[in-house]
């Protein structure tokens, strides 16, 4: 059954010259222009945007239900003209205020459903006008960003507008987003999306914290560090996850040593979460013992589920097998580097994807008690259900923990009782029982074989990293994991369309090729301040799109982080 049309947003001429170019291109047209669908007289329009908006004549509307008619189903912005004629006009073919006959769209980004702004002219900048507070961000060609205002002004070229959302009813506007998502992308999973992504408000609120370079919206974790919170890219629209540690001066040190660790991972290191960037309050890039308590922030890519969270029973073995040999590689290459991460447990392995391979990917994350060495005594580490036994009765201990902690953490994904208590002889014995008679028939006698390895009570008894991954068990991983064409994969992940696709390789505007940022320039505004969301994918069928934290799919499949600019980076301290 079809909805009826809801309006969601609108745009509306500010400056004079904006005024007169759309006043004098509607009322040029005949009732039976397309204009007249689109653009409404003030007064029957459902906002006054702002004192100087609200003298315009008419307004244009945004709807779910008028796809976009670029390539890639954007709404074009742009000069009105007889065949192929822009969803939003705001000026006739003769305007001598734009070059070009379209100059920007909008589109709803496919993980996060924000709503961006891509500049498309070769001619003119556009710009946000107090996009940050009182600083503009002006985009250039094919630059974009996150409309996360209410009301947002924008400059396209000489002529200013006022986009607003004009719903406030945010379930209709979920629902109605929903369905125009599914008409747009084939095999759109509405379950999965909000599995996955319903961490994310789908309108700009007052309780979203604006960080400077991202947009905060809702805790996804807390615990006696601080919080972790989901929030988007400004420039990109994708997802990301921000961990707020609460600290007091005395726990300087571990911060930064936590920070310093991830800091020598490499961003595209198979396994592990990479760290974007981090900051304290004050802006530096550590703690900066400024004040007894401050807030430092970790930005890392999202992920919707950890090994705890995660849709098990809908997951094929295979998937699994891939799963569990991501997160073991990432353990052989922490090993690699000197480092013992001490807190494996199943809310510290992270899966970003639990479709079928190649697109399914997970990697460790909190390197919170990590430590460079060969050997550690610290007795206070991880869960102590997840703990090897040797921590707390040994004098020393090596990475073997680390190997008991992920193969305990991988037999709880079948076993959900194994973590419920802290480990005793006993408990360890009825793990092994389970292992060799309660899960005959669900995993295979290889990888129970390794799994009884690497929770052996004596740390002798237990394989390293590299000699686990070389064992049998993982031999049918090695076809799933068979690398993806960089380009396709990409389309992919950005739920890129079929016919999206074709045009951006005939040259067309696509918002994945828009993806590759430009320089951003932010200067300070001369305007007066303005008041102001899983199923598995196991058994998926490729076309279906892939979560923005999407690893490239190489053997391993590494995690990518946002690519940056030669510019500032945009995932940098907000500023002072």
């Amino acid at each position: 059954m079809s909805l009826l049309p809801l309006r969601f947003a609108t745009l509306t001429p500010e400056n004079k010259a904006a005024q007169k170019c759309l006043a004098s291109l509607v009322d040029s047209q005949p009732p039976e222009s397309p204009v007249h669908l689109v653009a409404v007289a003030q007064a029957d329009g459902p906002t006054k945007s702002t004192d100087r908006a609200a003298r315009s004549k008419y307004q244009l509307m945004l709807s779910f239900n008028a796809r976009g008619s670029s390539l890639d189903r954007s709404w074009l912005i742009g000069k009105l003209r007889r065949r192929g004629a822009p969803d939003l006009p705001i000026c006739s073919s003769r305007s001598r205020h734009l070059r070009g006959w379209e100059a920007c769209k909008l589109s709803i980004h496919p993980q996060s459903g924000a709503l961006l702004l891509w500049n498309i002219s070769q001619h003119h900048s556009i710009v946000y006008l107090q996009a940050n507070g009182s600083q503009d961000v002006e985009l250039q060609y094919n630059d974009g960003y996150v409309l996360h205002k209410n009301t947002n002004r924008l400059r396209i070229g000489p002529l200013d507008f006022v986009l607003e959302f004009s719903v406030r009813n945010e379930v209709a506007y979920s629902t109605h987003l929903e369905d125009y998502m599914r008409r747009q992308y084939q095999g759109w999973d509405h379950h999965r999306r909000i599995q996955e992504y319903g961490c994310l408000d789908v309108l700009p609120r007052p309780t979203q914290l604006d960080m400077g370079n991202i947009i905060l919206h809702h805790i996804i974790s807390k615990g006696a560090f601080g919080v972790v919170r989901a929030g988007i890219e400004k420039q990109t629209g994708k997802v990301v996850a921000c961990k707020t540690i609460h600290l007091h001066h005395h726990d300087i040190s571990a911060t930064r040593n936590e920070i310093e660790i991830a800091r020598q991972i490499p961003p595209r290191s198979v396994g592990l979460v990479p760290l974007l960037s981090s900051w304290c309050e004050h802006g530096h890039p550590f703690p900066c013992s400024q004040a007894v308590f401050e807030d430092v922030h970790l930005l890392m890519p999202y992920a919707p589920f950890t090994f705890a969270s995660a849709p098990w029973h809908e997951i094929d073995l295979l998937t699994r097998l891939v799963l569990y040999r991501q997160v073991l590689e990432g353990l052989k290459n922490l090993h690699s580097m000197g480092i013992m991460h001490r807190d494996i447990s199943p809310q510290n392995l992270l899966v970003f994807s639990c479709q079928a391979p190649p697109a399914s990917a997970a990697a460790i994350c909190d390197f919170g008690k990590a430590k460079k060495a060969l050997w550690g005594t610290k007795a206070a580490l991880g869960p102590l259900s997840f703990t090897a036994p040797e921590v707390g009765h040994q004098e020393k201990y090596t990475n073997a923990i680390d190997i008991f902690s992920l193969g305990l953490s991988i037999v709880a994904t079948f076993l959900p009782w194994v973590g419920a208590r802290a480990l005793s002889r006993d408990h360890h014995t009825r793990i092994l029982e389970s292992l060799a008679a309660g899960l005959q028939g669900r995993i295979p006698d290889s990888l129970k074989a390794l799994l009884r390895s690497m929770v052996a009570w004596e740390p002798s008894g237990r394989p390293t990293a590299e000699e686990a991954l070389a064992d049998p068990a993982w031999e049918q991983t090695a076809v799933a994991e068979q690398p993806v064409l960089e380009d396709e994969q990409h389309q992919s992940s950005s739920g890129e369309t079929s016919r999206a696709r074709r045009g951006r390789r005939s040259g067309g505007p696509s918002i994945t090729s828009s993806h590759n940022m430009n320089r951003k320039r932010a200067h300070e505004s001369s305007q007066p301040a303005m008041a102001g969301a899983s199923q598995s994918g196991a058994n998926k069928k490729k076309k279906e799109m892939m979560p923005t934290s999407q690893p490239s799919g190489q053997e391993g499949v590494t995690v990518q982080e946002p690519e940056r600019s030669d510019g500032p980076c945009r995932l940098s301290p907000p500023p002072q």
